[in-house]
């Protein structure tokens, strides 16, 4: 269930930016590559082309940058997800779900990077970041179980760890993967043979009952 988490808009274009929404779009890019501790403030401004002044007028500070990223990322999370149609069947709903948030993760390295960099930090801003994804998948999950989708009786609590861990291990795990297998760990052939295999699991269970 890569895909729970992972729309499919057309990628916005630096011109099409306003100016703090180009400067948090590099944010994200810079702490992705560098790291947030490695990026700074006039970086950030050299890249986004506008001068430190005007990121400090629109963010006052990194830790403010930062959250504005979380902000975005989650609310694309959040937008993919509230964009499935869920009158269909419980295979039917799981297949939308992993195309909708596909072009979030599976389409921008940047963002997986970052990701997997900040919740790797912990540090208050990297737990802000888990507990929101975590509320994210629980929301969710209590929606399709409303829909007949999920079957009731799980533990509410940990499923909604068990499908994050889902989620969020290829984008820990990326060079790994890609060290192993010789190929990119999001290339959308791989996305669907890994979301596939994920929702079996999810849907079969793994072991034999006797």
């Amino acid at each position: 269930m890569d895909g729970f988490l992972y729309s499919c808009a057309v990628p916005v274009q630096p011109d099409d930016l306003t100016a703090k929404a180009r400067i948090r779009e590099v944010a994200l890019e810079l702490f992705a590559r560098d790291g947030v501790a490695g990026a700074s403030m006039r970086s950030i401004a050299a890249k986004a082309g506008v001068s430190s002044s005007l990121v400090v007028h629109h963010y006052r500070s990194k830790a403010a940058l930062r959250e504005a990223v979380d902000d975005a990322v989650l609310h694309a999370f959040n937008e993919a997800v509230r964009s499935v149609d869920l009158s269909g069947s419980p295979l039917e709903v799981s297949e939308q779900l992993n195309r909708a948030i596909a072009g979030i993760i599976g389409g921008d390295r940047a963002v997986r990077d970052y990701l997997g960099r900040s919740l790797l930090e912990a540090s208050p801003a990297s737990y802000r970041l888990f507990d929101a994804l975590v509320d994210l998948v629980a929301e969710g999950l209590d929606t399709l179980e409303a829909g007949g989708h999920v079957r009731r009786g799980s533990d509410k609590t940990w499923r909604a760890y068990a499908v994050l861990f889902i989620i969020l291990g290829p984008m820990v795990l990326s060079r790994q993967i890609e060290a192993r297998l010789g190929v990119d760990a999001f290339d959308p052939a791989i996305v669907r043979a890994r979301s596939a295999c994920n929702i079996e699991i999810l849907q079969h269970g793994l072991f034999e009952t006797r």
